[in-house]
């Protein structure tokens, strides 16, 4: 959400940013007393920083598809639209997995 005055307005009503700061902060430090500072790039920020969900909430937005294409799959009488709607069916999940293809 922008501010009025510039800049990003920063909304954290749930106070994750302070622990993922926090957690960042310690793989820092440990990198740093390590004297490991090489691949301080590849510090990961917490999952939590980039999906606000969790995993049980994005497995059942995964699967409202299901109810929504293969009800048009049952009531369809040509084989080959029901192939269709299966087919979209399983590639709305394709995202989740590619490798299982």
């Amino acid at each position: 959400m922008a501010n009025p005055k510039g800049g990003i307005q920063l909304l954290d009503p749930t106070g994750v940013i302070p622990g993922a700061v926090k957690d960042i902060a310690g793989k820092v430090a440990s990198k740093l007393v390590k004297g490991d500072i090489s691949d301080m790039l590849k510090i990961s920020a917490p999952a939590i920083v980039h999906v606000e969900r969790t995993y049980v909430e994005g497995a059942a937005a995964d699967q409202i598809w299901s109810s929504r294409l293969l009800t048009k799959a049952a009531e369809c009488q040509d084989p080959i639209e029901r192939l269709k709607w299966v087919s979209a069916y399983y590639l709305a999940g394709n995202h989740i997995s590619p490798s299982d293809c």
